[in-house]
């Protein structure tokens, strides 16, 4: 038994693990990592992010950022790296971010490509078209998108939104180097776009992590206005007040004055008239109660 739940103990330690990044970047209005021991260089401009946070998200626009990063996983070794990104424009390249050399199989990125008849290609680059995947997606402009790519150490993947778009086995991806790049590839740069919530991990995260991570940071759907309901007593006495103003006035000719009839009109229990009917069209518009009796008035 023992044995057992110490078993499970190291199983959820390494779940609870597999998922806790090595470093991360929120763009909450600095270019410090969450833990503050690095920072991308540069001077920022901070924008709303996915929630409409002000001042919590990172634009570039033609200009790229870079740190170092001494965690980044090296050679072979598992590794994940997703983002949120918004495209401010859809019709050039977005190198989104990236690390490691311009050599064959030594590089670790991922690039958007420009929108043609409404897809762009997305592509986690290895450097060399053998070492790249590539899928073609929708892409919407000025839309928050989330994506993941992952390395096993044989298994290739990019996700988007929580979801596989592609998956490639046998490509060795022996990315070499500390200097992570957000807007450029090697010494290009291209990008129009908001990032947020940049994350690096050591470990080639699984189908239901990542899609875990996409829905507890994707922004939450609008919360419907909350519609007051008024007590009964409440609705019954402003239901009066509104037909008071809206009844029409009493018809004279619904009322018998024949016989001798006398009439007597109430008014929020008051008698406020007593007559044979004949003045009661002076009476303002409102909801009376009214007694008809025979006889003369007593």
């Amino acid at each position: 038994m023992k044995k057992i739940l110490l078993t499970l103990m190291f199983v959820n330690f390494l779940t609870a693990n597999a998922q806790n990044p090595v470093q991360e970047f929120n763009f909450n209005g600095n270019l410090y990592s969450t833990d503050n021991t690095i920072s991308f260089l540069g001077a920022p401009l901070f924008v709303n992010d996915r929630m409409g946070s002000p001042k919590s998200a990172l634009r570039l626009t033609n200009k790229a950022y870079q740190t170092v990063v001494g965690d980044l996983p090296q050679d072979n070794k598992p590794k994940t790296m997703s983002v949120w990104v918004k495209f401010n424009a859809v019709n050039i390249p977005h190198y989104i971010f990236g690390y490691g050399t311009a050599a064959n199989g030594q590089y670790f990125g991922l690039i958007q490509q420009p929108v043609v008849s409404g897809n762009s290609d997305v592509s986690l680059v290895g450097w060399g078209d053998t070492n790249n995947i590539v899928v073609s997606v929708p892409l919407a402009k000025e839309t928050w998108y989330f994506y993941s790519i992952t390395y096993d150490g044989n298994v290739s993947k990019i996700y988007r939104n929580g979801e596989l778009l592609k998956s490639v086995e046998g490509i060795q991806r022996s990315a070499k180097g500390y200097i992570l790049n957000l807007g450029r590839l090697n010494t290009s740069t291209s990008i129009n776009a908001d990032i947020d919530d940049l994350r690096l991990y050591s470990v080639a995260m699984t189908d239901e992590q990542v899609l875990e991570a996409y829905n507890s940071s994707k922004a939450s759907a609008a919360t419907p206005p909350v519609t007051e309901t008024m007590p009964v007593s409440s609705a019954v006495k402003k239901t009066g007040s509104a037909s008071a103003k809206t009844t029409s006035p009493v018809a004279v000719s619904s009322i018998d004055t024949r016989g001798g009839k006398n009439i007597e009109v109430f008014s929020q229990g008051r008698k406020i008239m007593d007559s044979n009917g004949s003045n009661i069209t002076d009476l303002p518009e409102g909801t009376y109660l009214i007694k008809v009796t025979n006889g003369s008035k007593k």
